[in-house]
């Protein structure tokens, strides 16, 4: 057995990857706990502490490398430990230092851990597309709900020129009054007991159209891609079983042929 063989085994074995995994919940947290004030001391074990994790990790990235040669780089989750190293290695000081705070990504390595995790992640990044169009369809939506906002309350009193008195200022209350924070008792009320009873019917439909429709909508496409990558998945694992099915029933005949060829030459 050859050392990049040797490599990819240890790469690959469940002790050597739970390892790997331990250090990068230990680095997680340490670099969380160098936020805090200590005192000089335990700083001191903190810092020493994340650069020998840092070396375990290049060692890890190494070995891996040798054992996997070029094929490394065609996983995605491989590429993205790659660049995150080579962001740890930056100079503590000077203009790239900024770069050592991508570090705590590694937790995200995590996901590689728990399966469903990974389905997780694959259904978002699948939805993005249409996640996109939906974000679409809601900035023009709250454009139109903002333009017509500073149109009817922007001069209709102190809180209409508060919250609604040009269009960024509307778009920001509209934006707050989506997320349904203070919606009622800090803005719409208020507007209300200028305008009349008939800006409830604004707020009202503005709501509805948003916080109630769209979420739904989000959440339909991401549901969706779920259960297609479900459905991917199951037919994968019957068509797998199908193909052993099939070697086996090629394996039978194979064997037949060989029995009849000697029973023949027998003859």
């Amino acid at each position: 057995m050859g050392f990049s063989s040797k490599c990819y085994d240890l790469s690959e074995s469940s002790r050597f990857q739970n390892a790997i995994l331990a250090l990068i919940v230990l680095n997680a947290v340490t670099i969380g706990m160098e936020t805090f004030s200590f005192s000089k001391s335990t700083t001191t074990i903190l810092e020493a502490l994340d650069s020998v994790i840092l070396w375990v990790f290049i060692i890890e990235l190494i070995i891996r490398l040798i054992g996997g040669g070029l094929g490394f780089f065609k996983d995605s989750w491989n590429n993205f430990d790659f660049v995150i190293i080579l962001c740890s290695i930056s100079p503590a000081t000077g203009p790239l230092s900024v770069l050592r705070v991508f570090r705590v990504f590694r937790a995200l390595r995590l996901v590689s851990s728990m399966p469903e995790m990974q389905r997780m992640v694959e259904a978002m990044l699948r939805s993005l597309r249409g996640i996109a169009a939906i974000s679409w369809l809601l900035v023009i939506v709250m454009y139109v709900f903002s333009v017509m906002g500073t149109m009817l309350f922007g001069n209709g009193g102190e809180a209409g020129e508060m919250y609604f008195g040009n269009l960024g200022l509307s778009l920001y209350s509209l934006f707050q009054i989506m997320t349904l924070e203070s919606w009622s008792n800090g803005i719409a009320r208020m507007i209300v007991d200028e305008q009349g009873w008939w800006a409830a019917l604004f707020f009202v439909t503005y709501i509805i159209s948003t916080s109630f429709t769209f979420l739904n909508m989000f959440i339909a496409v991401f549901t969706n891609t779920m259960a297609a990558i479900d459905v991917e998945d199951e037919g994968g694992e019957e068509m797998a079983q199908v193909l052993r099915e099939l070697q086996l029933e090629i394996a039978d005949l194979k064997g037949m042929i060989e029995r009849s060829v000697v029973d023949h030459d027998d003859e």
